[in-house]
């Protein structure tokens, strides 16, 4: 699962090259600038993007830009990539954990709300797998409460929540262009602001703090300008990002369809929204959890893909040593929805580019690994 790069953005490519055109440019070359345009038209008028160079920087620019600093907390979901704490740690911020909902696994709001304090600056829900966390009650949350809304939709772009999609409810939202992503050009990044301000903020503190002037340093900043070439796969990767999202679906609904007879449980996508499949999460019951390694193992073996969830934040070993230090620890006795589920967790991929013969070959996979390990159950 490469990336397909069609003929037009080769010989775009080609030509950056051949013309010895600048790969990257102070304040975002053409093609960057024309990437950011089609990426915010894409969400909507009212929205503006900037390029960077990965998603880990466009969640780290994005807080920054929020005014996150040391000492203060941001509410983050126990079961996500470890780069949603690695942002507010590098800002002197303490990441405060928050479990998660049972039918989805995204972030439960009722929980979060309950660990605002006069601390809390931000809530950073992710979008996991691909699954939209429940936005809305997040925004009015966030509204009531005085605090900025930043998405991680680094796993979700043009997730459906209602008749929007994810990005467009927080103050900030941070995608990533990193291999397997829905859109992928090697590795990149973008924030997308609510306000033109915004993104004003964000561009310059990509570009190391500079002003409109050449010598013009107002603030810490940072060096995550995206380069050209990236731009230029990035753009062909979202004018497909629709049929890719629509092939993720589908293999997530053979899945589902194909699983439906065993006690294998794909997690569902939720009331709120659709997903669009990072990965397909499923869930092993009670009585294999023992077992999960051999299923992973036992999957590879038919040359299809599969492996446990990143651990939650709270088994991340730094993580709990930097929360427990400054009295914010929040473990599994404290997240017992997301221990409890990632015990059981294991995935299996829905792309990029997975085309739909060879996701219902992966599909006869698993039920032929289901038939084993359940003709052997205790």
């Amino acid at each position: 699962m490469t990336t397909h790069l069609g003929p037009a953005a080769r010989l775009r490519i080609a030509g950056v090259l051949e013309r010895h055109e600048p790969l990257s440019e102070y304040y975002g070359g053409p093609w960057a600038r024309r990437f950011e345009d089609e990426f915010a038209r894409y969400h909507g008028a009212d929205r503006h993007a900037v390029a960077v160079n990965s998603g880990t920087s466009a969640l780290h620019v994005s807080l920054a830009a929020a005014g996150i600093g040391p000492g203060d907390e941001v509410i983050v979901p126990a079961l996500a990539f470890v780069a949603a704490a690695t942002a507010v740690v590098q800002l002197g911020a303490v990441p405060v954990i928050c479990d998660a909902e049972p039918h989805s696994l995204t972030m439960d709001v009722r929980a979060a709300e309950a660990l605002v304090t006069d601390r809390t600056r931000a809530i950073l829900p992710v979008h996991l797998w691909g699954h939209p966390a429940d936005l809305a009650s997040l925004r009015a949350l966030c509204d009531a409460r005085g605090l900025v809304l930043v998405e991680d939709a680094c796993q979700a772009p043009g997730a459906p929540v209602g008749a929007a999609r994810t990005g467009t409810f927080g103050d900030f939202a941070a995608y990533s262009f990193a291999n397997r992503k829905h859109i992928h050009c090697g590795d990149g990044g973008m924030v997308l602001c609510r306000t033109a301000e915004a993104a004003r903020t964000v561009r310059s503190m990509a570009n190391f703090g500079k002003g409109p002037g050449w010598d013009d340093y107002h603030t810490l900043g940072y060096n995550y300008r995206m380069v050209e070439v990236s731009a230029l796969i990035g753009l062909e990767g979202l004018a497909d990002l629709d049929d890719e999202i629509a092939r993720r679906q589908h293999a997530a609904s053979l899945y589902r369809q194909g699983l439906r007879d065993t006690d294998l449980a794909p997690v569902p996508a939720p009331a709120w929204g659709d997903s669009v499949y990072f990965k397909m999460p499923v869930l092993l019951p009670e009585r294999h959890v023992a077992r999960r390694q051999f299923v992973i193992d036992a999957i590879h073996a038919e040359n299809v893909s599969s492996r446990i969830p990143h651990r939650p934040l709270f088994a991340v070993p730094w993580l709990a040593e930097y929360l427990r230090a400054r009295g914010r620890y929040r473990g599994p006795e404290d997240c017992r929805v997301a221990a409890s589920a990632h015990a059981r967790l294991f995935e299996v991929e829905t792309g990029p580019h997975l085309p739909a013969e060879e996701a219902a070959r992966s599909v006869e996979a698993v039920r032929k690994v289901w038939r084993q390990l359940d003709g052997q159950a205790p």
